[in-house]
């Protein structure tokens, strides 16, 4: 067994096609060197000097990274692993939203299911979870129509949107 890794369509062009292709368990920077080592190219476009690029986003089994071991995160046979990147080019929007997560969809994969739906780009800015609150701000990059769709598909959830002005590091 090994671990399955799901290959975004601007990347596919390097595993020849592929949506999907296997790697080998161990930590997540490990993984990308291997799969760089079958899929020439893949691991400069996915990371950079032992860490993943700022504006990819890695989910092991629906878990991102960033709120696990980040790069030393391990993955075991069995585990699915899904690249999501930015979103590059002039047709892309921005927009800044502040979430308000019900209690019930706290620990579900709300944002990473948005992002593969909507090919939304989400870059987490800041972020408080509880067992009880979920509250989180993030930058959203896209299309402005599929932003639309995604931050509609939310609402629908039942999740509180609002737009978010200025800067929102602290």
């Amino acid at each position: 067994m090994s671990v399955k890794v799901r290959i975004p369509t601007p990347l596919q062009r390097l595993t020849q096609g592929k949506e999907e292709v296997e790697g080998t368990p161990g930590k997540i920077i490990d993984l990308i060197i291997d799969l760089d080592r079958k899929y020439a190219g893949i691991g400069e476009r996915i990371s950079e000097n032992g860490k993943v690029r700022r504006f990819v986003n890695i989910y092991v089994n629906d878990e991102d990274i960033r709120f696990l071991d980040a790069e030393n995160t391990v993955v075991k046979d069995g585990d699915e692993v899904s690249i999501v990147p930015a979103i590059a080019g002039g047709a892309a929007s921005r927009r800044r939203v502040k979430l308000t997560f019900p209690q019930h969809l706290i620990k579900e994969p709300v944002i990473f299911t948005m992002a593969k739906q909507f090919n939304v780009m989400p870059n987490i800015r800041r972020a408080r979870v509880t067992e009880t609150v979920g509250e989180m701000i993030l930058e959203l990059e896209g299309g402005a129509d599929d932003l639309d769709k995604g931050i509609h598909w939310l609402r629908e959830k039942g999740i509180e949107v609002e737009l978010v002005e200025g800067d929102v590091i602290e």
